[in-house]
């Protein structure tokens, strides 16, 4: 399991991960565009199927609540693998509360 954020988001990444049969989980930005040109904050229903602009094969997509400064931030993550979004989700939160202090 590789567990990365926005950063390392990239189409390429991505298909390096699928090509080396990596499951990653990867924080993505809300305004990511989707195939269908819409945005991934536009979604409403966790754990889809959903095409990025770039990539070839479907990736699964849930999403997150960070707090920080006593806000929470609304965090999006999807995985190369077709999981249950309880298991995303369980997983980015493990990785972002490194760095995100409560």
């Amino acid at each position: 399991m590789v567990l990365a954020n926005t950063a390392f988001g990239s189409v390429e990444f991505l298909k390096a991960m699928r090509k080396r049969r990596y499951a990653a989980i990867v924080e993505v930005r809300c305004d990511r565009k989707l195939s269908d040109g819409r945005q991934v904050c536009s979604l409403v229903k966790q754990k889809q199927q959903v095409r990025l602009e770039g990539l070839s094969f479907p990736v699964t997509l849930g999403w997150l609540y960070l707090k920080r400064d006593g806000k929470f931030e609304k965090r999006f993550v999807l995985s190369t693998r077709p999981l249950k979004a309880s298991t995303i989700i369980w997983w980015g939160r493990k990785r972002w509360s490194i760095e995100v202090p409560g």
